[in-house]
């Protein structure tokens, strides 16, 4: 019980502050214990925080996979769209999405490649699902190549908005949201068209 209270007490002030604003007194002082008894839970500070990493992996991997559940009666455009969607729509994150994000756009320094793997192995659980979207989309006929194009430009985008969001105003923001997405369609007729 204490353990997860001390993830969800983390997870709040990792979201908030980042990793190196936040204290292990300051997760002891929200739970209501003193700060050694973390130790009995985590090894470290780090190891909080990659488990709260695992955790936000995780839940993320499994709101991804539920969304394409939901649509697979849908169009393969629309499908691609709501996957679209799904990483770029940022407002309504759980806190360890929002942690998760955060972690992306700003790793610790003493974890950043530890990390630079926990990342490698994330977006390789949706390399799978993405790829069979962009072959639905492009056409079967689609080869190993034009859908590592297509993968390659979609992380990109949503890489770059992730870091847009926190720089411009919403307005601006869904504008270009609406104009990349316009553009990863052209992709799509692009490499159909090959």
């Amino acid at each position: 019980m204490t353990a997860a209270r001390l993830k969800q007490a983390a997870l709040t002030l990792f979201a908030e502050s980042g990793y190196d604003g936040v204290s292990l007194s300051e997760i002891a002082k929200i739970v209501g214990i003193k700060t050694p008894s973390i130790y009995a839970h985590f090894e470290s500070k780090e190891h909080l925080f990659l488990a709260l990493l695992e955790d936000a992996v995780h839940e993320e991997s499994e709101k991804f996979a539920l969304l394409l559940q939901q649509t697979e009666d849908k169009p393969p455009i629309e499908r691609y769209y709501a996957a679209f969607r799904f990483f770029t729509d940022i407002d309504g994150l759980t806190k360890g999405q929002s942690f998760l994000k955060r972690t992306m756009l700003m790793p610790p320094k003493n974890v950043e490649e530890r990390l630079r793997h926990e990342f490698i192995a994330y977006e390789k659980v949706f390399i799978g699902p993405l790829t069979a979207l962009f072959r639905d989309c492009a056409g079967s006929e689609t080869n190993e190549e034009q859908l590592e194009r297509l993968l390659a430009l979609f992380f990109a985008v949503i890489d770059g908005l992730l870091v847009e969001h926190k720089l411009y105003d919403m307005e601006l923001y869904r504008r270009r949201q609406a104009l990349l997405w316009d553009w990863l369609q052209e992709a799509l007729r692009l490499e159909r068209a090959r």
